[in-house]
């Protein structure tokens, strides 16, 4: 069984592209459960080798970062002898059952700096106006304020080193990985509808390629984390 194939029309006057959709049980397409709680997803076209990771845990993990959106790992191996772009920026999911969105992918530092401005934001409001409004809950709020500067610290460290940002991949320069997200603001993504289920695409040399995933994944054997060595 070989991957769907078919056309993706850019917009304005673009020509359409041809489009290579990952399909369960397809050739050059794999598919692992993996024991760190992810699901990976992978295909292999000519030179290149792209993998998608998803927490099978990501829409319960949304609400508790700083700034919510929704994230997937990518890894990139390239196996020719010229270049390969990595266009981040080109990235796009499509919500399917929120009547399908499409969200482009967050720019690594458009994401830091509006985490910044919520810092900031957040930090003047708790400081200049709530204490000054409330001084006998001063001790509380201050103490609120420091953890959730906290949970915006580790959420701009995190972007800052793990983000994936454009690059060109060579032969001395094969392999690149990294987190990329999406916002989840949008007047027509409402509450989760279990499963939900989701397309990404990510323009990959002369062809667009797409993953469509589930979550929560299938029901199937439950696959347990491997407790980190300490």
């Amino acid at each position: 069984m070989l991957p769907m194939l078919g056309t993706f029309a850019f917009a304005g006057s673009r020509p359409a592209v041809s489009a290579l959709r990952w399909t369960v049980d397809a050739a050059n397409c794999t598919f692992h459960e993996g024991d760190d709680g992810r699901t990976y997803y992978g295909i292999t076209s000519g030179d290149f080798e792209v993998t998608l990771a998803v927490d099978r845990q990501e829409l319960e993990k949304i609400p508790h970062r700083a700034n919510p959106m929704l994230g997937v790992f990518l890894t990139f191996q390239y196996k020719g002898h010229s270049q390969f772009d990595v266009q981040q920026n080109r990235f796009s999911l499509e919500f399917t059952k929120h009547f399908q969105v499409v969200q482009t992918s967050l720019d690594p530092d458009y994401l830091l700096k509006s985490l910044q401005d919520n810092v900031d934001d957040l930090t003047d409001e708790i400081e200049r106006h709530q204490v000054k409004k409330h001084p006998e809950k001063k001790d509380a709020m201050e103490t609120n304020l420091q953890a959730r500067l906290k949970d915006y610290t580790e959420m701009m460290d995190f972007v800052s080193t793990r983000g994936l940002r454009p690059m060109t991949l060579d032969g001395s320069n094969s392999s690149a990985s990294g987190w990329v997200f999406f916002s989840i603001k949008n007047k027509w993504i409402g509450p989760w509808r279990r499963p939900e289920q989701f397309v990404l695409r990510l323009p990959v040399e002369n062809v667009m390629v797409e993953f469509p995933f589930t979550l929560p994944p299938e029901p199937g054997k439950v696959i347990l984390r491997h407790r980190p060595e300490e």
